[in-house]
C-alpha cells in the first residue's frame, strides 16, 4: 500500500517502560510476532534482541524500530521504553489495544520515511528522547485536552527526531560516497570513466547521486570532468609545444575533432587559438620588459 508523507498520522497504541533488570528471567523471552510498528528505546542495557533470527546487541542511547511481521526475541538484560504506534491514524485501536496479544498486523507501506526506517539506530540528545517517551508514558491515560494534545505533540516530536537521525546518517554516509568518486574522478580523469558504473559502485539512484555530486562541486559528474580535461589542456597548451591532437588524447580525447570542439565550448576559441593567443602575450610581456 502506497502511503504519501502528507497522510502520515501517527497515533500512540501503548507506551510502557520495562525494566529487565529486576526480574531477569534464565534466558531470552519467548519470540514473537510483531504487529505494530514499536519503537523501543534503551535507557540501559547489556542485552540485546534477536530481529528474524538476527541478535542486535543494544546500549543506552539506542533504539530498536520494529516493523509488523517481524519476529522478535528479547535478550535481557535491558531496560526501557517502548512506544506502539500506528501510522495511518487508527486511533481508536489505543482503547483497547494490548501490548502483543495475537492480530492482524499492519501492513507495511511504501512510504519513503517508514521505508528508511532501520532496525537499529543510534540517537543522540538523550534527555529529549527520554523526555518524550515519559510524556508518552504520563498522559496516555489522562482524558483531558491538554494530555491529549502533548501526547500527539510528544510522538510526532519523537518520529520527527527518528526520521531527522535516519536523514543525517544518510546524507553523511552518501557525502563520503561521493567524495571518494570526486577523489577517483581527479586521480584517472584523463582515462576513460564511465559515471554509470562509478555510480552503481556506491549503491545510490542515479538521481540521488547527480544531486549530491552537485552539492559537493557545484557541476554534474559530466561538467566537472570536462572542467579537469579543459584545465589540464591548457596547461599542456601554454607549457609545451606538444601537438594538439596529442593534448587532446593525454586528455581523455583521443578524437582530435572533438576535442577541439569541447575545447571551444568551454573557452570560446580553438586549441589552436588558445596557444597562439598565449603566445603572443608571452611575446608582449617579454617585449616589454626589455
Amino acid at each position: 500500500m502506497i502511503l504519501p508523507t502528507q497522510f502520515l498520522n501517527p497515533v500512540l497504541l501503548r507506551c510502557s517502560r520495562f525494566d529487565g533488570y529486576s526480574a531477569t528471567p534464565a534466558g531470552p523471552y519467548a519470540s514473537r510476532t510483531v504487529y505494530d510498528y514499536e519503537l523501543e528505546y534503551y535507557i540501559r542495557s547489556d542485552g540485546g534482541v534477536r530481529v528474524n533470527g538476527q541478535f542486535l546487541p543494544f546500549r543506552a542511547g539506542e533504539m530498536n524500530i520494529r516493523k509488523p511481521g517481524q519476529v522478535v526475541q528479547g535478550v535481557p538484560p535491558y531496560e526501557c521504553y517502548i512506544a506502539c504506534v500506528d501510522f495511518l491514524g487508527n486511533a481508536v485501536r489505543s482503547g483497547s489495544y494490548s501490548f502483543g496479544s495475537p492480530e492482524e498486523a499492519q501492513e507495511r507501506y511504501e512510504n519513503p520515511l517508514l521505508s528508511s526506517l532501520p532496525d537499529k539506530l543510534t540517537v543522540g540528545k538523550r534527555d529529549l528522547m527520554t523526555g518524550l517517551f515519559e510524556n508518552l508514558l504520563l498522559n496516555q491515560d489522562v482524558r483531558s485536552d491538554l494530555a491529549f494534545f502533548q501526547v500527539k505533540s510528544s510522538l510526532y516530536f519523537l518520529c520527527s527526531e527518528i526520521f531527522r537521525e535516519i536523514s543525517d546518517r544518510n546524507t553523511s554516509g552518501s557525502t563520503a560516497a561521493v567524495r571518494e568518486v570526486i577523489r577517483r574522478i581527479r586521480e584517472n580523469y584523463c582515462e576513460p570513466l564511465r559515471i554509470d558504473e562509478l555510480i552503481a559502485e556506491t549503491g545510490f539512484s542515479r538521481g540521488f547521486f547527480h544531486r549530491r555530486f552537485l552539492t559537493e562541486t557545484g557541476m554534474t559528474p559530466g561538467q566537472f570532468i570536462a572542467s579537469l580535461r579543459m584545465e589540464r589542456a591548457k596547461d599542456l597548451l601554454s607549457f609545451t609545444g606538444t601537438p594538439i591532437g596529442e593534448i587532446g588524447a593525454l586528455c581523455g580525447y583521443p578524437d582530435s575533432v572533438y576535442f577541439s570542439r569541447v575545447f571551444r565550448s568551454h573557452t570560446g576559441m580553438t586549441p589552436s587559438a588558445y596557444r597562439r593567443r598565449i603566445e603572443a602575450e608571452a611575446r608582449e610581456s617579454t617585449g616589454r620588459s626589455r
